[in-house]
């Protein structure tokens, strides 16, 4: 079989090459777009207003297709003050963090808000607080929508119903088997390489017991998808095209802080470590001070999720458009990281999202012959 990058998925979406884009930065999301491939702008986190805001200012900068992706786990509350949920956080674990503060010399009882935060109860909000979201998106109307986590039979059916497509990331082949029963259109397989929430399968070996177990559904290989080589890699194991994350952390347009851009470069692929710090699950980020901390001797276990977002006094990771600079101000830069995956040991400049996208394709290319 000749291996091509114009694959079935460019003939359902109108895209030029199969290479799929997500970031939560809108304008990563538009260069990616416009030069031909398909992005997904993640909106966890944002309230529905935002959510619409972000929506208009994409359509602004791209006439292409591209997707939303919400974080959906079914494992969080109906409804809940802040004080209702704090209190299912096991005692030890408040002390632990109490002491953190008073070692950074933050305030009591001080918790790190997102510039955009919906909900009181970090990645996926109250399930009311998601159903709000939904919403919207069904109102944007995306070409795609992108969920992970919670993804269920009812979401699927509301997005087909507002003419929109449905992917499901997935980590092993039960996932796979289970949300191909619900409709989706495309799977994402992604393996343990990926940054962000990830499972515990490496991509080759789970890409292609995917595509076996789902066909003729299409599936995206993820995790660990950097440059033209790992493309062909993921055509070679069946998969439809390539799902990137942690390549467009670094490039000109993201509003990542820039502290954190130059410890990409600098990084090795041992420096994107799992921990469950952060959200309660795994989760692939960049190695610093606040796994550190979890990590030491007689460190309580992280709570589970979702309740280990709650009253977290550093971020998770930084942008531009932060407002609460508290960090900043008390030099605690060393205790922030970011979602990324084990590709961070091939990135070693910067470049603007364009031409990381035209170097794949054309690195994809020379190894296809095309």
């Amino acid at each position: 079989m000749k291996l091509s990058l114009h694959t079935e998925i460019c003939e359902t979406l109108g895209i030029e090459y199969p290479i799929f884009a997500f970031s939560h930065c809108r304008d990563v999301i538009a260069e990616v777009c416009n030069a031909g491939g398909f992005g997904v702008l993640g909106v966890a986190d944002m309230t529905p207003d935002d959510i619409r805001t972000d929506v208009e200012g994409l359509r602004k900068l791209t006439d292409k297709p591209f997707g939303l992706d919400l974080v959906l786990p079914q494992t969080n509350p109906e409804t809940g003050t802040l004080e209702e949920l704090m209190a299912k956080i096991p005692r030890k674990n408040i002390e632990f963090l109490d002491k953190l503060r008073k070692e950074l010399g933050l305030p009591d009882g001080y918790e790190y808000k997102m510039p955009r935060r919906s909900m009181d109860l970090g990645t996926g909000g109250t399930l009311a607080a998601q159903m709000e979201e939904l919403e919207v998106i069904y109102e944007s109307k995306p070409a795609l929508f992108a969920g992970g986590l919670g993804i269920n039979d009812k979401i699927v059916a509301g997005c087909h119903k507002a003419g929109i497509k449905v992917v499901s990331l997935v980590g092993n082949v039960r996932q796979a088997r289970r949300v191909a029963g619900w409709g989706v259109d495309i799977i994402v397989a992604q393996g343990t390489e990926a940054g962000g929430h990830t499972g515990r399968i490496g991509t080759m070996a789970l890409v292609p017991q995917v595509v076996d177990a789902v066909k003729p559904i299409p599936v995206l290989a993820a995790g660990g998808i950097g440059d033209g080589r790992q493309l062909v890699a993921a055509l070679a194991l069946g998969a439809v095209g390539g799902w990137t994350g942690t390549i467009w952390l670094t490039a000109h347009e993201h509003h990542l802080e820039e502290f954190l851009k130059e410890r990409i470069i600098e990084a090795t692929e041992e420096d994107a470590v799992i921990s469950k710090c952060y959200t309660g699950r795994t989760t692939r980020t960049l190695r610093n001070k606040f796994v550190e901390y979890w990590e030491q001797p007689g460190a309580p276990k992280p709570a589970p999720a979702p309740y280990q977002s709650l009253g977290r006094p550093v971020p998770a990771w930084v942008t531009t458009e932060d407002k609460d600079r508290t960090w900043e101000k008390l030099n605690l830069q060393d205790w922030i990281g970011s979602p990324a995956g084990q590709v961070v040991g091939l990135i070693k400049q910067r470049k603007p999202a364009k031409q990381i996208f035209y170097d794949m394709v054309s690195k994809a290319n020379d190894i296809l012959g095309t």
